[in-house]
């Protein structure tokens, strides 16, 4: 069984670099209806960065981000469409953006701008909650 890699992002609003205290973070809403963060496989050829930003401009329309650090990385297992057994990791990245207009792809059903706290009650995923505290430990947000 092969091991898919996906890239993803731990995003904050930050309308200026003066303004740090900013504390909104980006949440998507799959079509399965669960919420997590912007991520997505890594193409072949590609930095773990330009998936990153390839993916983050798909899925929220976003094509600004500052790129601020390596967070972590989590890995599971779930079943694909066609029943078959696969192996996911996923490394996270912590952005700051400008911008707090989303297009969202057609991938999503939906998206908020929450703070710190709320992304942790709302994200439903143990392992996505230990990506955003593992952050806030850091000191990056």
């Amino acid at each position: 069984m092969a091991l898919e890699q996906s890239i993803g992002a731990v995003i904050k609003y930050q309308p200026s670099p003066e303004n740090i205290e900013s504390s909104e973070f980006l949440l998507l809403k799959n079509k399965r209806g669960f919420w997590g963060f912007p991520q997505g496989h890594k193409e072949k050829g590609e930095t773990e960065i330009q998936t990153l930003m390839r993916e983050v401009s798909e899925e929220t329309g976003i094509t600004y981000l500052d790129i601020q650090s390596y967070v972590g990385r989590i890995r599971y297992s779930y079943f694909k469409a066609d029943g078959m057994k696969a192996e996911k990791e996923v490394r996270f990245y912590f952005a700051t953006t400008s911008t707090r207009k989303i297009r969202l792809s057609a991938e999503h059903g939906g998206f908020m701008w929450v703070t710190f706290l709320d992304a942790l009650s709302i994200l439903d995923h143990r392992q996505l909650k230990s990506i955003l505290v593992k952050g806030h430990r850091k000191g990056l947000y």
